[in-house]
């Protein structure tokens, strides 16, 4: 190797990424547990603390993925985003329209009380039906492309 040519870093794998990411996921859910138990008075900055590192931790796990994929998956993902994100928006502006005109009752069961757990119900609906239609885009991408 030249001296004068920058080291290239090799990509992670995808199954070390996935096995990362579930390393992270059982970290701060244990990080979780263990605050609730041992917080005391600063649980919530304890929270907010671990929330903020772990989100940080995946975003870096995220790059590091991307940087390793081909074009082929980089272009199937950017695909179903567009394609399946939006249509699972679309399904939830029709909901709410029709909610709206009173067409439809629509019963989401609150995650918690008051005007935040309908937010939070709300938001749960609308990333569930966006990821629901990237996984329907991102199947149709790669059968279309075999």
């Amino acid at each position: 190797m030249n001296p004068s040519q920058p080291k290239r870093r090799r990509p992670l794998s995808y199954l070390a990424i996935l096995g990362l990411s579930v390393l992270l996921g059982l970290g701060v859910g244990l990080g979780a547990a263990l605050i609730d138990e041992f917080g005391g008075a600063n649980t919530q900055a304890f929270r907010a603390a671990l929330l903020s590192v772990g989100v940080l931790i995946g975003v870096v796990l995220c790059i590091r993925w991307w940087q390793g994929a081909d074009e082929a998956v980089r272009e199937a993902h950017k695909w179903a985003w567009y394609w399946g994100g939006s249509a699972g928006i679309a399904v939830v502006v029709v909901l709410f329209v029709l909610s709206s005109w009173d067409l439809i009752t629509l019963n989401i069961p609150p995650y918690g009380d008051g005007p935040d757990g309908l937010l939070l119900s709300g938001s749960a609906l609308t990333l569930g039906l966006m990821l629901a239609g990237y996984i329907i885009a991102w199947a149709a991408w790669w059968l279309r492309h075999r």
